[in-house]
């Protein structure tokens, strides 16, 4: 067994440091593979298409980043450049966003296969997908997949091809189809398709695996299947998601197979994935995608702690946790739904008096809104078994400060305030204040409510309470401009009695 993560022999890398080059660096599994690259202390360089994603990864400053596309044959240039003097090319690039990819594909994997072997780079890894048993047919983006693992392995550039089906993270283009079908719909429809098997990975078990490549023999060049412990159907899938994320277990019902493109739509309106990229990846739903040996486990052996499982993979997903959680270069609308809201006022008065209204709230004094509607709905709190109307104010402004129903997120004081609502809710509901400094001697002020609805419910909730929503913090926005404007507090809540700002953790 070969210790994962240590330099082979193709390289000439000194001190255990090898020389990267990841193409496709700012997408789902590159931005957390260059995380990982740098944290193993390896020079990592990225050729991207677009500098402001990369700067956007938080890693720009510490790699080599050259600006180019595979993808365009007139772009070769970059591609020679980002190849010198590198030991490593990984290759997690794709053309899955429109018609005609599997053309793409394959010129660009001839493209970098040549320029890989001129200039002597010593191996290129790629994460391609799971394939059927021999002789059943496959889906275009499978058989794409495979043709550019085939092109790279013939190539005469030692290639190590990876071989995954569904990554469970967030992000994950197939996980964020999982997951937002499952919040979203109260029926799952059934078609036959969703009774076939797949064996999911972890993202975290994908980066050991593509890290541990970095460690094979020198001249190796052959294919590995990688999976996780377990093989599941697609419909237990979405079964085991829903249990992690506490929804209720979803009633399927059997429906006939509709072409991939239709369906492709119906999940494109649904979830953040794009319909271009949702109906090849359902088109290889069609098939089993199990692994048909785990050669690479027994050569480098198991990632720490062991293959991560199904539940394990989700909670971290939904949970935000490591590599699981989410990037700024994830695409639009991953992650958790947030449904927001916004109230925005220009408030003749300087910042600091807005801020000296925003103190005075809360503790009795209201919540300069409508009377009544928070005792109303404080009182329903209490029959639901929650705080009900609690009524504390913090000590001091700072997180983990109880303030009425309210706790402190976080607080930049004279500018910002956040809170999260303590009450029984179908979800997690946070309230952003913040006011701002105008050249005129004005103030711009902005409430924000984000709510991560729970299922069905938790949007049924937002949507059919949307209305009152509205008009409560509505009120609200104008009630703190207009108290600010007219230098009006509550009796007792000057500037001198707000909630002074903490220094340190709450104690």
């Amino acid at each position: 067994m070969l210790p994962p993560g240590e330099p082979g022999e193709f390289g000439g890398a000194q001190d255990g440091q090898v020389r990267c080059l990841v193409l496709g660096a700012t997408g789902y599994i590159g931005t957390r593979l260059v995380e990982r690259l740098l944290a193993d202390g390896h020079e990592v360089r990225c050729l991207v298409r677009d500098a402001r994603r990369a700067a956007a990864s938080g890693w720009a400053d510490r790699v080599e980043v050259v600006v180019g596309d595979v993808m365009d044959s007139a772009d070769l240039d970059a591609l020679d450049r980002a190849c010198a003097e590198i030991d490593a090319l990984y290759y997690l690039v794709h053309a899955m966003d429109s018609p005609g990819f599997a053309e793409r594909d394959g010129a660009a994997a001839r493209a970098v296969a040549k320029h890989a072997g001129d200039n002597g780079v010593g191996r290129i890894i790629y994460l391609g997908g799971l394939q059927p048993a021999d002789g059943e047919p496959v889906s275009e983006h499978l058989a794409s997949r495979r043709e550019v693992g085939e092109l790279l392995l013939t190539s005469g550039v030692p290639t190590v091809v990876l071989q995954a089906g569904v990554v469970l993270g967030s992000g994950s283009a197939s996980f964020e189809m999982v997951r937002h079908l499952s919040e979203s719909l109260p029926v799952l429809p059934a078609s036959t398709r969703t009774g076939c098997l797949v064996q999911p990975i972890a993202i975290d078990d994908v980066l050991h695996y593509l890290l541990g490549c970095l460690a094979l023999p020198a001249g190796t060049n052959r294919t590995f299947d990688i999976g996780g412990p377990e093989i599941v159907s697609y419909r237990e899938l979405s079964a085991r998601y829903a249990r992690a994320a506490g929804l209720v277990t979803h009633v399927t019902v059997p429906v006939p197979e509709a072409p991939s493109g239709w369906v492709g739509r119906a999940v494109g309106a649904l979830t953040p994935v794009d319909r271009h990229l949702a109906a090849p990846l359902l088109d290889s739903m069609a098939r089993d995608m199990v692994c048909s040996e785990d050669d690479l486990a027994d050569v480098l052996g198991p990632p720490p702690g062991g293959p991560v499982s199904v539940d394990e993979a989700m909670r971290r997903a939904i949970e935000q946790v490591g590599a699981a959680g989410a990037r700024p270069n994830d695409p639009e609308g991953s992650g958790p739904v947030v449904l927001r809201s916004m109230h925005s006022r220009e408030v003749g008065a300087p910042a600091e008096r807005v801020w000296q209204v925003i103190c005075s709230m809360g503790g009795g004094h209201g919540w300069n809104t409508l009377p009544g509607v928070w005792a109303m709905r404080g009182w329903l709190d209490g029959v639901l078994g929650g705080v009900g109307n609690r009524t504390v104010r913090p000590s001091r402004l700072m997180p983990g400060e109880l303030w009425d129903t309210w706790r402190i997120e976080a607080v930049e004081p004279g500018c910002s305030l956040t809170l999260r609502s303590q009450m029984r809710l179908p979800g997690r509901a946070e309230l952003e204040l913040t006011v701002c400094q105008l050249p005129d001697g004005r103030s711009r002020y902005e409430q924000r409510v984000a709510f991560e609805p729970r299922g069905l419910l938790g949007r049924a909730y937002w949507y059919t309470q949307l209305p009152a929503h509205q008009l409560v913090f509505g009120v609200m926005a104008d009630t703190i401009a207009w108290r600010a404007e007219h230098r009006i507090l509550p009796e007792g809540t000057g500037a001198a009695s707000s909630p002074p700002v903490g220094d340190g953790p709450p104690s």
